[in-house]
């Protein structure tokens, strides 16, 4: 499986990358640095992943503001 997390810039995308890369993630900056994918996750992981990384960087998934609105 292929993630991939799109930033608003390249210093944000910088600390997603620095993120997965410490987890021991395949990963890699994309599109002028301001993507991150991640590569060869199974399901499983992929949802501990993000899960985790939500919670890190206190974000909200895009699904709970579909709901909201």
């Amino acid at each position: 499986m292929t993630i991939t997390i799109n930033c608003n810039n390249p210093y944000r995308a910088n600390r997603v990358h620095n993120y997965f890369y410490n987890k021991g993630v395949q990963v890699m900056l994309c599109n002028d640095e301001t993507s991150v994918s991640l590569f060869n996750l199974d399901r499983d992981r992929a949802e501990l992943l993000l899960a985790a990384f939500t919670k890190h960087f206190h974000l909200v998934p895009a699904t709970a503001h579909a709901l909201a609105s």
